[in-house]
């Protein structure tokens, strides 16, 4: 994912689909996700590039701009569910706990509710499932290394993980296997 930066067009990429070349204002727009992400897609043979995280400000699920009265008290329902959800959510590394010297692999895990954070049997992390869950994965990932840095080898999602990380989103494979490369150096099935 790339942050929006006013240069964000500037952006050079390379499609692995058709080897077409170009910068981040020649790509075609995919699917708005979420009123939060831009899918950017190859413009010769549509595959996936990247997907742009958009700032609250030029999001359009931010905005309350000709609302009704009805619709605002639904959007501040909303964004209560959101900040409630929030605070259950790994922030940083400081809510992680220490770990035994060596390399560590973890695993992306489900368990009813709940996305676990396993080291072996272990959970070291627990907080809300959300349904398309891979931009969470790819925060929560970086959040890992931040506190395990070079030790962390991997985060593995497992397979009852995956039906709530994947969702719908077909790109969200190809998004997950980019960031486990970013970060660990993996090149594995997502």
């Amino acid at each position: 994912m790339s942050n929006y930066t006013e240069d964000w067009m500037k952006k050079e990429y390379t499609c692995n689909g058709c080897s077409w070349s170009g910068n981040g204002g020649e790509t075609a727009r995919g699917i708005m996700y979420r009123g939060t992400f831009l899918e950017l897609t190859c413009p010769t043979c549509s595959e996936f590039l990247d997907v742009l995280i958009l700032p609250a400000e030029k999001g359009c699920a931010h905005s309350r701009e000709g609302l009704s009265e009805e619709q605002l008290k639904a959007k501040e329902a909303e964004d209560e569910q959101e900040r409630q959800y929030r605070e259950k959510c790994l922030a940083s590394a400081g809510q992680l706990p220490e770990l035994s010297e060596g390399e560590i692999t973890l695993s992306w895990d489900m368990e009813q509710d709940q996305t676990q954070i396993r080291n072996g049997e272990t959970v070291i992390w627990n907080e809300p499932v959300v349904y398309e869950g891979f931009d969470r994965f790819e925060q929560v990932a970086v959040i890992l290394k931040e506190k395990y840095g070079s030790r962390l080898k991997d985060l593995v999602p497992t397979d009852r993980s995956k039906l709530f990380l994947y969702g719908d989103y077909e790109p969200s494979l190809s998004y997950l296997k980019k960031v486990r490369k970013e970060l660990f150096g993996v090149d594995a099935e997502a």
